[in-house]
């Protein structure tokens, strides 16, 4: 019997031993993305060469691969994509979906749908034919913002207006988490 309580004693202080160790820490992440892994982001440059059209779907494409965007992340948090307006006398950050009037014969809307671990960009003019390329029509390369925002965190933030990329901002720098 004897015997037997020290085995259990033994094992009891084994299994508290191995449920209190720590592991050895992680490598850091990429630049811009300090403090949290539950928050990251990214700013996207896209070029003409990125964009795609898609004759069945009478659209421009642009496909982002990014491995941090995974199911848990679709389903259950935010991924948040904003485009910086290449007009020069609307500047600011947009939320996606986003309609633009580039001038008045039609107008130009994006939308986005995610997957595991990418996005699609869709830009789909009114009148259903096709343009320029996106970056040739402006004449200038075309930049994205992706926030990826865990459930909890997002949670947190679900009442917050986040289609402003400002607000977003300001709400996530009060946890020392920095997007830019």
């Amino acid at each position: 019997m004897k015997i037997l309580k020290s085995f259990g004693l033994l094992l009891v202080m084994s299994l508290f031993t191995i449920t209190s160790c720590q592991g050895p820490k992680g490598e850091p992440g990429p630049p811009g993305h300090d403090g949290n892994a539950n928050v990251q982001s990214a700013t996207v440059e896209t070029k003409a060469a990125d964009w795609f059209w898609d004759e069945n779907a009478l659209n421009w494409y642009l496909d982002l691969e990014w491995d941090a965007i995974d199911l848990d992340m679709v389903d259950y948090g935010a991924v948040l994509v904003y485009m910086e307006n290449p007009d020069d006398n609307f500047y600011g950050w947009h939320q996606l979906p986003l309609t633009l009037y580039p001038n008045d014969q039609y107008s130009t809307t994006l939308e986005t749908i995610y997957y595991d671990y990418a996005l699609t960009i869709f830009w789909t003019n009114s009148d259903l034919q096709q343009h320029e390329n996106p970056c040739d029509f402006y004449d200038a390369n075309l930049t994205f913002k992706v926030v990826l925002i865990d459930a909890t965190t997002y949670a947190k933030y679900q009442n917050e207006d986040l289609s402003k990329y400002e607000n977003l901002k300001k709400l996530l720098q009060q946890e020392n988490i920095n997007l830019d």
